[in-house]
């Protein structure tokens, strides 16, 4: 898998987008305090994280294998989430279901064929 940095830019800016867009333009500590976090925050959340991780790590010039280990232990971290009995709520559902949409999507955009 080889990582064209530019498209990863151009995928973070559109993740930060969602995420910013998504909170309204407030800061998301200010929403937790007031309760109003909802499932598309968290969402873009997750999207938005996996996105600037990647996108660092290729900006750095990491080898490829290292980003995909990268982006293995992310699916496997969320997935576990998403089979967790204890970590049910929908804020912790969303934010896996957001950084497991984003890997697919990276995956997607860079496996060769």
């Amino acid at each position: 898998m080889s990582f064209d940095v530019d498209k990863l830019k151009l995928l973070a800016e559109q993740a930060e987008n969602e995420f910013v867009g998504s909170s309204y333009n407030c800061p998301v500590c200010a929403l937790h305090k007031q309760g109003r976090v909802n499932n598309r925050l968290k969402f873009c959340e997750g999207r938005d994280y996996v996105a600037r991780r990647v996108l660092k790590l290729a900006q750095e010039k990491r080898e490829p294998q290292l980003i995909e280990k990268v982006l293995a232990e992310i699916e496997r971290k969320n997935a576990s989430i998403k089979r967790s009995l204890v970590l049910t709520s929908a804020d912790w559902q969303s934010y896996a279901d957001g950084a497991l949409s984003m890997v697919g999507e990276i995956r997607r955009l860079f496996s060769p064929g």
